[in-house]
């Protein structure tokens, strides 16, 4: 049994600050639009912690029932339900006690994988949010999600706390060798987790981290950090990349973003976010190029960078994401739903810029015959032709490439 970080709670740290934020500006734009679907939501942290750390700072829990209620509040649309659920193994006192302001919410005492089950049954033809920031990485059962993808539900989207550097610290302590940072020695001092895994040298270990990952693909990652062809950076970028591919075969749409802590620094956690729904893609890219923004603000304490980075720290080039648009849209030779071309261009480039950056290639493209552009409403209120790129708010976008 792994030894647990009592001080956990004590004080938010910047990266819980940036990985809640993800979550909360998310939901704001996704609780609007599934109030539309008139489909009921089922919201659940699945490791909900005390709901409010010991300096004061909210967690989790409180900031999405106050998005939530929010929501609820400014929308037109009336009386769709929303479940929202809370898992703790040792904290579902405090819970009750700091979301005590919130009617209508369950708070379960238990682990999330015995639960989970339960609390979704009979939830079928339901919108399903789960908010996965598990204390370890053993919860993370990969055969467990894609259940969920498989569920009767009317959409499902997760938001996983992927420690990727812990799966490869544990990786390697599997198969006999120690993982260290050499460039870093106080790299795990800021990996702080509240129950971290230890496994030993045995089959058993071998399988749970197959369980996790959802395959044995990482052995082979883990050989060729040991045999020294690869440094720990690139066994993380590695691990995560074919953790989102695993993670791809049951989820259409699955985007990453890396948590530092320093400017310059490497990624300490990945924030994965699984979905079958083009349109949540495209809100979760937008949000996590903003949110990056705001994480490079903590870094630097608000100096401005000469150049603009993508999320994988890698300089924007504008003439390469031209580039790459044209190469994605020019596959699409029917007509296809704006956001769904959008969401499979970030699964496949990343999050290199927002989608209004997209946009505007493609009305240049548009304007020089490259693209067909279907918009409805086709007219606007002032009888001229409609110039939108973007969906939403009763607005859709159908392209085809030209050839």
């Amino acid at each position: 049994m792994s030894k647990k970080n009592d001080d956990f709670f004590v004080e938010k740290k910047p990266w819980s600050e940036v990985k809640d934020q993800l979550l909360g500006c998310y939901l704001k734009p996704y609780v609007a639009k599934i109030l539309c679907t008139r489909k009921p939501l089922v919201y659940v942290d699945c490791f909900a912690g005390k709901g409010k750390f010991d300096d004061g700072k909210q967690g989790s829990p409180l900031i999405a029932l106050e998005i939530m209620q929010e929501c609820l509040a400014s929308s037109t649309i009336k009386g769709v339900q929303i479940n929202s659920a809370f898992i703790d193994l040792n904290y579902a006192n405090d819970l009750r006690t700091n979301l005590k302001d919130y009617p209508n919410i369950s708070i379960i005492s238990g682990a999330y994988e015995d639960k989970i089950d339960e609390l979704l049954q009979n939830k079928a033809d339901c919108n399903v949010f789960l908010y996965i920031d598990p204390y370890g990485i053993k919860a993370l059962d990969c055969s467990k999600f894609d259940e969920f993808a498989n569920g009767r539900f009317h959409s499902i989207e997760l938001l996983i706390n992927m420690n990727s550097f812990g799966f490869i610290r544990e990786g390697c302590r599997v198969m006999g060798k120690q993982f260290k940072m050499d460039d870093d020695d106080t790299f795990f001092d800021e990996l702080v987790e509240y129950e971290p895994t230890r496994l030993d040298a045995s089959d058993k270990s071998v399988v749970a981290l197959n369980h996790i990952a959802g395959g044995d693909y990482w052995k082979s990652i883990i050989e060729q950090y040991i045999n020294g062809k690869i440094n720990g950076y690139e066994a993380e970028e590695y691990l995560s990349e074919q953790y989102c591919q695993r993670l791809g075969q049951t989820f259409k749409y699955v985007l990453n973003m890396p948590i530092r802590i320093r400017p310059g620094q490497h990624t300490k956690y990945r924030m994965i976010h699984a979905t079958n729904h083009p349109d949540g893609c495209v809100l979760m890219a937008d949000n996590i190029s903003k949110r990056w923004e705001l994480m490079k603000q903590i870094q630097t304490g608000g100096q401005m960078s000469f150049f603009q980075e993508t999320v994988d720290n890698q300089i924007i080039n504008e003439a390469e994401i031209k580039t790459n648009v044209m190469k994605h849209f020019s596959h699409y030779d029917s007509w296809t739903a704006l956001n769904e071309t959008l969401a499979g261009f970030f699964v496949n480039y990343g999050v290199v810029c927002r989608s209004g950056e997209i946009a505007k290639v493609l009305k240049a493209l548009e304007k020089d015959g490259r693209l067909e552009v279907r918009r409805n409403p086709r007219l606007t209120e002032k009888g001229k032709p409609s110039t939108f790129m973007a969906e939403g708010h009763g607005k859709t976008v159908s392209v085809k490439w030209v050839k």
